[in-house]
C-alpha cells in the first residue's frame, strides 16, 4: 500500500474496507467526501501497477503452454530414444556374442598340410609309439605288436619290438634305415641282414606279407600325402594339454588305388603344425589288412640315436 501525506491515514478501519483496489466499476455512493481524493490515489496506483503486469498476460500463458507442450512431447520420445539406443546396444552385443560363439573357420587342407611338412622337415629326432596289426583273408584275430619308432628326416628311423607271425614268435627285433641302407636284427642274433634302401623288399623276404618297411618310415608317408591321396580338414579336436589339433582325413581315390581301401587319419597341433597321431588303414585285393597308429611321444636329445647298422 501506498501513502500519501495530504490524504487520511489507511490504516483506520475505516478508509481500509474503501481501498478495494482490485475491484472494477464505481466508487461506493456513499464514500465520505474526504476520502475521495485517498481513494483516487490509491486506485491510479494500483491501475498502472495491473496494467503493467497484466498486459502479455494472455501471451504468457501461451508462452508456458506451448513449452509445457514441448516438455510433454520430449518426455514421451525420450524414453523412446533411450530404449531404441539400448535395443540397438543389445542387437550389437548380441551379433558379437554370436561371432564369438562360432567356431573359426576350418584351414585349407592345403595350408594344413604345408604347416604339417614344414615341422616335420626340422632336423630333428621324434619318438612315436606304433601300434601294428596284421591280418591275413579270413583270420580271426589280427597279428599285434607294438614298436618304439625314433625317426629323422631323410628316410632315417629306427624301431625296436617284439615280432610276431602267427603262431612264430620272432622275439625282440631291431630295424633301421639311415637314408640308404636298411638292415634287421633280432635281439638273439639268429640272422642279421642289411640292404640298400631301394631294395627294401628283400629284407623282409621270409616274413610273407606281414611287414612293409614303407609304411614305418613316419617322415616319408607324411611327405607322399599331399601326391597320393585327396585331402581335407574334418573338424577340431582338444588334446593333451589343452592343445588345439586338426584332423585331416587322406583317402586315396579308387581310380589310383591298387588297393580295396587305403586311407590316413592324421592329427596335427594347429599351432606348430606337429602331427600327433597317424591312422593308417589298408586292405589289398589279397584281403591282407594293416592298421597302424602312431602316437607322437616327444623330440629325443641330438645324437642319441644311431641309424646305422650295428655291426
Amino acid at each position: 500500500m501506498s501513502r500519501f501525506d495530504s490524504g487520511p491515514d489507511p490504516r483506520d478501519e475505516a478508509w481500509r474496507e474503501l481501498d478495494d483496489t482490485v475491484a472494477d466499476g464505481p466508487s461506493p455512493a456513499d464514500l465520505p467526501p474526504e476520502a475521495a481524493a485517498w481513494l483516487a490515489e490509491q486506485r491510479f496506483l494500483h491501475g498502472l501497477l495491473r496494467s503493467l503486469y497484466t498486459a502479455d498476460a494472455s501471451a504468457r500463458e501461451g508462452r508456458i503452454a506451448s513449452i509445457m507442450e514441448r516438455i510433454d512431447a520430449d518426455g514421451v520420445r525420450a524414453p523412446r530414444r533411450h530404449w531404441f539406443f539400448v535395443a540397438a546396444a543389445a542387437l550389437l552385443l548380441a551379433s558379437l556374442g554370436v561371432w564369438w560363439a562360432l567356431p573359426a573357420k576350418l584351414p585349407t587342407a592345403e595350408a594344413a598340410i604345408g604347416r604339417v611338412m614344414t615341422e616335420m622337415a626340422r632336423d630333428v629326432d621324434r619318438r612315436f609309439r606304433l601300434e601294428f596289426a596284421f591280418a591275413g583273408p579270413g583270420a580271426k584275430e589280427p597279428v599285434r605288436t607294438t614298436f618304439a619308432v625314433v625317426a629323422r628326416p631323410g628316410s632315417r628311423f629306427r624301431m625296436e619290438g617284439k615280432l610276431a607271425i602267427g603262431p612264430v614268435q620272432f622275439g625282440e627285433v631291431r630295424i633301421g634305415c639311415d637314408g640308404r641302407e636298411i638292415w634287421m636284427l633280432p635281439a638273439n642274433g639268429s640272422f642279421r641282414r642289411a640292404v640298400p634302401l631301394s631294395e627294401r623288399e628283400r629284407l623282409t623276404q621270409g616274413f610273407g606279407d606281414v611287414l612293409d618297411l614303407g609304411y614305418f618310415d613316419v617322415h616319408a608317408l607324411v611327405e607322399k600325402l599331399p601326391s597320393d591321396f585327396d585331402l581335407r580338414v574334418v573338424g577340431r579336436e582338444v588334446g593333451d594339454g589343452g592343445r588345439v589339433l586338426l584332423r585331416i582325413e587322406a583317402v586315396r581315390a579308387a581310380a589310383a588305388a591298387k588297393a580295396r581301401h587305403r586311407a590316413v587319419s592324421l592329427w596335427c597341433d594347429e599351432a606348430s603344425g606337429m602331427v600327433t597321431r597317424i591312422d593308417v588303414d589298408h586292405e589289398d585285393l589279397r584281403g591282407f589288412t594293416r592298421r597302424l597308429r602312431f602316437s607322437y611321444v616327444g623330440e629325443e636329445p641330438a645324437g642319441s640315436t644311431e641309424y646305422s647298422r650295428p655291426w
